[in-house]
């Protein structure tokens, strides 16, 4: 099992070649030398993006989109970009729109099944990454668990696990349920200040990660990728923080 970061995470420094390529340099310095890919628009050319990796030494496992809002309804687009990079996996998240009923969720797996064909036709692991509401309960069975039934067996899970943090849902209910079809694993810490909650480095917040850790390794997880996509001080100093963190974790 290997750490990374998720580059949403300093998504407003990736707008363009200039800063994608400044930015990557300084997560490498940090000490990462594995990324997901996200937040890089598209109007940035996939040679710039891939030579900015290079130039960078950081290795490209996996790349990110909301579907269909971030496939731009071009699926294929997508799809070559992570090919370009190098990436393993190609995950996606359900994003606009929430899924509230049996019928929704029949109409996503439908329109994802093409989209899962391409990808895996292209060599590509297709993987689904649940967001907060997706781990509340439709009739008893979180809707995650009820998309999932509907994709083939070869879909993975991409597991963000603060998102099902206060939906009643166990992180290591999660990862023992989808073991070894879960590789892909985000952690994002959070406190709560009197204004509400507050992203922070990972081990600045409330949950202890090393059990998580351990449950991961059990579940057979890859990459777990540091995550923080706001912070109260240099977004930079925030991923450094977190990558020491994981440093002092059973790996």
């Amino acid at each position: 099992m290997k750490f990374g970061y998720q580059l949403s995470s300093i998504t407003p420094y990736l707008q363009t070649e200039d800063d994608l390529r400044d930015s990557l340099h300084k997560i490498a310095a940090i000490g990462y030398t594995e990324v997901q890919l996200q937040g890089v628009p598209y109007t940035i050319p996939d040679n710039a993006v891939v030579s900015a990796l290079r130039e960078s030494g950081l290795s490209c496992i996996a790349m990110q989109e909301d579907f269909p809002v971030g496939f731009e309804d071009q699926p294929q687009r997508a799809v070559e970009r992570a090919q370009a990079c190098g990436c393993r996996y190609l995950s996606f998240a359900k994003w606009p729109g929430l899924l509230t009923s049996e019928e929704e969720l029949n109409r996503y797996a439908e329109a994802l099944a093409p989209v899962c064909e391409l990808a895996e036709r292209s060599g590509l692991i297709f993987s689904f990454h649940p967001i907060g509401p997706d781990f509340m309960p439709l009739e008893v069975v979180p809707v995650y668990e009820r998309l999932m039934k509907r994709l083939p067996d070869s879909v993975q899970l991409t597991f963000c696990v603060s998102s099902c943090f206060g939906t009643g849902v166990e992180p290591a209910d999660v990862l023992e349920k989808f073991k070894e079809r879960v590789d892909l694993v985000h952690f994002k810490d959070v406190t709560f200040q009197p204004d509400g909650p507050h992203l922070v480095p990972l081990g600045e917040g409330n949950t202890d990660w090393a059990p998580i850790a351990a449950a991961c390794k059990q579940a057979g997880v890859k990459y777990i990728f540091a995550e923080q996509e706001r912070w109260d001080r240099d977004a930079f100093d925030c991923a450094a923080a977190s990558y020491r963190y994981l440093q002092n974790l059973d790996f």
